[in-house]
């Protein structure tokens, strides 16, 4: 079964990016974390796809953006607009209507792993007519939200995002429309305090792909690790 897989960005310049962290690291080094890791997550994308059939995308925050040269390795596709619900609702209808299942994540947790996405591939593609995939966050959101399905557009619309029962209230909303695998939990990153067990998880991949050194090579640089 052919599956897609999105990456929510947003592009600097054009869009905020990273403000918790611009907070403190200021604009310029938010902005290059944000790129660095979601070429991070784009390589994880890329390996799966030579694992599975699954296309990969961007899912571009701004249609003013669909080929900026930021986003040239993947085909892109605009979030449209809303809030965030309204976007992943978006993207994940219209992946849905040209493939058998769909992954949704962030760009903001470059520690994931290809296997750890062929599980959801895998799963998902299983002849059982409705499977969901989801993973959790450790501040009470989710990096990775998968389904063969059709998913109600109030559900994506009636959580509230970026609160700490944000994962338990959209995880319940999707319970009763199938079975449900659950993927391992892994921490996003929005404050400068969550950028040392970045690294440290970035440090413990047994196979890191080159994108991942160059995110931890970038984190090496940062004032931050003398605090550490």
């Amino acid at each position: 079964m052919s599956g897609a897989i999105a990456i929510f960005v947003k592009t600097p310049g054009l869009s905020p990016v990273k403000t918790r962290l611009a907070a403190t690291l200021g604009q310029q080094k938010a902005e290059e974390f944000h790129l660095t890791s979601a070429r991070a997550v784009s390589s994880v994308v890329q390996k799966l796809s030579k694992l599975a059939d699954v296309h990969c995308y961007y899912a571009v925050a701004e249609q003013s953006a669909i080929n900026h040269s930021n986003w040239e390795d993947l085909p892109c596709l605009w979030q449209g607009e809303g809030g965030l619900g309204e976007r992943m609702a978006s993207i994940y209808q219209r992946l849905l209507s040209q493939h058998e299942f769909v992954i949704l994540v962030g760009a903001d947790i470059p520690q994931m792993n290809s296997s750890e996405l062929l599980n959801a591939s895998t799963w998902l593609a299983d002849t059982e007519p409705v499977r969901l995939a989801f993973a959790p966050s450790f501040d009470g959101g989710f990096w990775l939200i998968g389904g063969n399905c059709k998913i109600p557009q109030n559900i994506w619309t009636d959580v509230i995002y970026s609160k700490a029962k944000t994962g338990t209230q959209f995880f319940n909303k999707i319970k009763p429309l199938g079975n449900i695998k659950i993927l391992s939990c892994l921490r996003d990153i929005d404050e400068v305090q969550d950028l040392i067990p970045l690294r440290k998880a970035l440090l413990d991949l047994s196979e890191p792909l080159m994108a991942q050194r160059d995110l931890l090579q970038f984190l090496d640089t940062l004032p931050l690790w003398l605090k550490g």
